[in-house]
């Protein structure tokens, strides 16, 4: 179940990238520790195989993961067309198939916030979306448990920041 949530974060994101933006240079870790009140001591760089989409992870205390990502369609991309509608839709589709619970506020045109509450103990998580586009951005906060969830409106300054920075 946790590596089916973890792909599902992120999936979500994948794209042909045309352009790359370094997701670990979008936020500072003083930044994060700010919103979180926990340090990420080392972020790794990554990409989603099969696509150009480049991710930052870092893991902080108690089982809580911290993952960026950037990706930057290729023209043609569903995607571009309408990327919050995209993001709304495939969150619903990708909740639905493993059996759980999204919760899911949009702050004005360009960032999108979700909570996926899974049915069995695994990971939990709460991501908000930048978006700029064709390009999108996210951070996400995976904790082991439903109590420890971040809450959207606190992990949105950190996407709105991100915003700015791509």
């Amino acid at each position: 179940m946790n590596r089916l949530i973890t792909a599902f974060v992120f999936i979500l994101l994948a794209a042909s990238a045309s352009a790359q933006v370094d997701p670990c240079k979008l936020l500072t870790p003083a930044e994060i520790e700010s919103v979180l009140g926990v340090k990420v001591p080392k972020f790794t760089h990554g990409s989603v195989q099969g696509s150009n989409t480049v991710t930052c992870n870092g893991d902080a205390v108690k089982g809580m993961s911290v993952g960026m990502m950037f990706a930057a369609p290729k023209p043609g991309d569903p995607k571009i067309a309408d990327p919050m509608s995209w993001i709304e839709t495939y969150s619903r589709d990708s909740a639905k198939a493993i059996g759980a619970q999204l919760n899911m506020q949009r702050f004005g045109s360009s960032i999108i916030c979700t909570q996926l509450i899974t049915p069995k103990q695994g990971l939990f998580n709460t991501q908000c979306y930048a978006v700029k586009p064709p390009n999108m951005t996210a951070v996400t906060v995976l904790v082991p448990t439903q109590q420890e969830m971040v809450s959207m409106d606190k992990l949105r300054p950190l996407a709105e920041k991100m915003l700015g920075r791509f």
